[in-house]
């Protein structure tokens, strides 16, 4: 049994291992926010039309609701504002760390620094980057250098919903996390029973009802 995880999955175990247990046992697509924000972010740099992107969403997922025009707009509208993003050479690498064990795809690859970004369909915080997202930054980084051979500094973090793109570099806290998070998931792939994180985000996880179904006790899912 191949024991890699995915950097999503440490991501997911270092916010709750419960959720990294529920993810494993019955899988997550995803969202048609994330793939409007992916296919908005590839035309950066070019015209954004706001038609042509559409069709190209219609013609990749053709079970999109059309109410995700609306979201469309909404991003091209941020983006064009904005005006920051930088120009890529790459999309869609598939990346993997065999001395780590760890595997991902890198949304973007940049020529120097930073050396690649990563989409995300959430608004980006007041400052700086998400915890969540400054430990995918480093777990790209550890796959790029094995696999390239050179020193990786930084990545850039692109919230497309508000048209925002910031570097990221991870420190040592954001290395340390995500160590711990690597070794929890590999604990859970094998079998093991996760704890419940000291403070559980219960209250804006998405998975709350998968977790704690009504009528039914944590105890039970296992």
């Amino acid at each position: 049994m191949n024991q890699d995880i995915s950097i999503s999955s440490v991501v997911t175990a270092s916010v709750c291992p419960l959720r990294y247990y529920l993810d494993q046992r019955d899988g997550r697509s995803p969202s048609s926010k994330y793939e409007v924000c992916k296919q908005v972010s590839y035309h950066t740099g070019d015209r954004l039309d706001g038609e042509e992107i559409w069709n190209e969403l219609r013609a990749i997922s053709p079970d999109m609701d059309k109410s995700h025009r609306a979201y469309l707009d909404s991003c091209l509208q941020n983006c064009r504002r904005s005006g920051t993003f930088r120009d890529f050479s790459e999309t869609d690498l598939a990346v993997r760390s065999r001395r780590y064990g760890i595997f991902g795809v890198v949304d973007k690859i940049h020529d120097g620094e930073p050396a690649f970004s990563i989409i995300r369909a959430v608004s980006a915080p007041v400052a700086g980057v998400y915890s969540g997202d400054r430990l995918r930054v480093f777990g790209y980084m550890l796959c790029l250098q094995e696999m390239t051979g050179r020193e990786i500094a930084s990545g850039s973090v692109e919230y497309i919903p508000d048209g925002i793109c910031r570097t990221c570099i991870p420190q040592p806290i954001d290395k340390r996390r995500f160590f711990r998070a690597l070794d929890e998931a590999r604990k859970i792939k094998k079998g093991e029973i996760p704890r419940k994180p000291v403070s559980p985000p219960c209250e804006s996880c998405p998975d709350a009802d998968r977790c704690n179904p009504k009528g039914k006790r944590l105890s039970d899912l296992f």
